[in-house]
């Protein structure tokens, strides 16, 4: 993943969902990738769901990644997977083996997969996570079901050279997510405080909302949070 991170490019989308995630379409890496083509990015990252998540795909469909071409319709395709913490220790649902073999990991908590813990489990879970292979990215750490010390959560995480995401979905009006808005301006204000990067996700589960961050900006706006310190601060129309 640092080939992307390290690129002078701001147009990039990296955590988006195809039909292989199990739900909320039926678009394929193909889909995605000349959509965002269309839309004008440099690159796309390719998240899905991995295998705990209810009819998600199983090992072998992120092994067949490795094989998939990295370029697309003129602009560079990375392959990630967006990881289930499944406990406190920080367990995931894929093998160290198979995530590092990946360009990166974003790593989440999802009430489909795992019970909501403790304020300090939620946070252990987390950081135990990052300690896997290519682990770069938190996903959503914005909703209430999962309690968390964001203090705490955000400082291991710039020690570690891992980057929390403000996730559009999160912001929509019909988000299932709770408090999210105000856990991402408290994400954002220690962001500031700890100069730690942010990136900017879509969650696009289908090629419709890849690179759309029209939720995200009115609160970037509103925290006064820097350009400097998003990866991928782009604004694209379609």
């Amino acid at each position: 993943m640092n080939g992307i991170l390290n690129k002078k490019t701001t147009k990039f989308d990296i955590h988006t969902h195809t039909v292989a995630s199990g739900h909320g379409t039926t678009d394929t890496v193909t889909d995605l990738c000349r959509r965002a083509s269309k839309i004008g990015l440099d690159a796309i990252g390719i998240s899905d769901h991995a295998p705990a998540f209810p009819g998600a795909a199983k090992e072998s469909y992120f092994r067949s990644l490795l094989k998939a071409p990295k370029s697309r319709f003129g602009i560079d395709v990375f392959y990630g997977v967006e990881l289930n913490i499944l406990n406190a220790e920080g367990d995931v649902d894929l093998p160290d083996e198979l995530i590092s073999s990946l360009d990166y990991a974003i790593i989440s908590l999802h009430t489909k997969v795992t019970k909501p813990m403790s304020l300090e489990d939620n946070t252990n879970a987390y950081i135990k996570a990052m300690e896997h292979p290519n682990v770069r990215f938190i996903g959503h750490p914005d909703d209430s079901s999962y309690p968390i010390d964001y203090v705490r959560l955000l400082s291991e995480a710039k020690k570690r050279g891992v980057y929390p995401e403000i996730n559009n979905a999160s912001l929509m009006p019909d988000a299932y997510r709770k408090n999210c808005r105000e856990n991402d301006r408290a994400i954002l204000s220690i962001c500031k405080d700890l100069s730690l990067p942010v990136l900017l996700s879509s969650d696009s589960h289908g090629k419709e909302h890849i690179a759309n961050f029209s939720y995200i900006y009115p609160l970037l706006t509103e925290c006064g949070f820097p350009n400097s310190l998003i990866l991928n601060p782009v604004s694209l129309s379609s």
